[in-house]
């Protein structure tokens, strides 16, 4: 698509799922218990369907939460399977490559720094930790094995994140200090770029950490990620098939919507605190750094403030370690190594985190358990 094409999906959201957000929040005169009420639904309340909200809600469960005629069962259990046996490499992907390029993004970046909740506020990280989990719980609900499935965590989950896409829309298109120049919050172009970033741009990081995956397997998970773009409320010409076409269209949005911001900076240097923090020791110090200059390069780093080339040699030296413990290995199989040690690392701390004094609330499959060891 070219630059034009893309401006115009800055214009357009997801009307289904915006007029019954409207819907709720115009019915009956504000209030912030009401407001509350349906946040908490939609992000803490752990039933399958929330209870407490309008029919028209329930209805909107029940009407949307079929796989779509094209959506090919096979290809999803080929993309389960992947994340099974990478998880935890992908999800790490996820802090290193997929939320920093969206981040780089600088207009869809201002959605996030206006909800708050991705930045520290007076100096307590927790609330950046917390949302950065449910990210990754989002991933793992739609990505495990059956979880867009009947029985399946997935299809419920992705119909949440939809109804709170519109109400971020419908809340920031209501303030005073939304730009019309950023687009429409949430828009198609940044959903679809979102999306890209969580499917064909974590492929490409795969690649970068020395794993070899087959057409097949890459095929089938942007299948599986196509799938959830359907649950999410992404238009279907977004949702290419293939990992080649899915690749360009993510390039193509990224190339049309890249740029420095403060709020790209402030989100990305969040990210950072957020992996040191999960990481404990001073051993890994800056590692994260090195992580995110790695798979960015020099353009994005730029863009994002965190500074070029990698000033911390500790990633080298680690990965030389690798190295020289199998002196069959290349600089590549060393790197590779390094990224899936420390993707374990990254994956046990979020697992055993705690806030508040409570354990967060992060669940994983015991199957998946078993394949990563934890």
């Amino acid at each position: 698509m070219n630059s034009s094409e893309l401006r115009a999906l800055r214009k357009d959201t997801d009307p289904l799922a915006d007029e019954i957000v409207t819907k709720y929040f115009t019915e009956s005169a504000f209030d912030r218990q009401k407001t509350m009420l349906f946040f908490d639904a939609l992000s803490k309340n752990s039933d399958p369907i929330p209870s407490g909200l309008p029919d028209y809600l329930e209805k909107y469960f029940y009407e949307t939460e079929d796989l779509p005629s094209w959506a090919d069962k096979n290809k999803i259990a080929k993309g389960e399977q992947l994340f099974s046996i990478y998880g935890p490499q992908i999800l790490m992907m996820l802090c290193v490559k997929s939320l920093p390029m969206a981040y780089s993004c600088g207009d869809g970046a201002q959605v996030l720094y206006k909800t708050g909740r991705l930045i520290e506020q007076n100096g307590v990280i927790d609330g950046v930790n917390r949302r950065l989990m449910e990210t990754t719980q989002f991933v793992i609900s739609v990505a495990q094995e059956n979880g867009l499935g009947p029985q399946g965590k997935g299809i419920r989950t992705a119909q949440k994140v939809r109804l709170m896409h519109a109400s971020i829309r419908y809340f920031l298109g209501k303030g005073q200090d939304w730009d019309p120049a950023w687009g429409q919050p949430i828009n198609q172009e940044d959903m679809a770029g979102t999306l890209q970033s969580f499917s064909s741009l974590v492929l490409e990081g795969l690649a970068q950490s020395s794993l070899k995956l087959s057409q097949e397997e890459k095929d089938a998970y942007i299948h599986l990620w196509r799938v959830v773009g359907h649950f999410i409320g992404v238009k279907p010409e977004l949702c290419p098939e293939g990992y080649d076409a899915a690749h360009s269209l993510g390039e193509s949005i990224f190339n049309d919507q890249q740029k420095p911001s403060d709020a790209g900076k402030i989100l990305a240097k969040s990210l950072l605190d957020f992996m040191e923090y999960m990481l404990p020791g001073n051993l890994f110090d800056n590692l994260p750094l090195f992580f995110l200059q790695t798979y960015m390069g020099q353009k994005t780093s730029e863009v994002l403030g965190i500074g070029w080339p990698p000033k911390n040699p500790l990633g080298y030296f680690l990965e030389k370690i690798f190295k020289d413990l199998d002196s069959h290995e290349d600089d590549g199989e060393a790197f590779g190594k390094l990224v899936a040690y420390f993707a374990s690392k990254l994956l046990f701390s979020m697992d055993h985190f705690y806030y508040g004094g409570k354990k967060a609330r992060f669940w994983i499959p015991p199957s998946l358990r078993e394949n990563w060891r934890l």
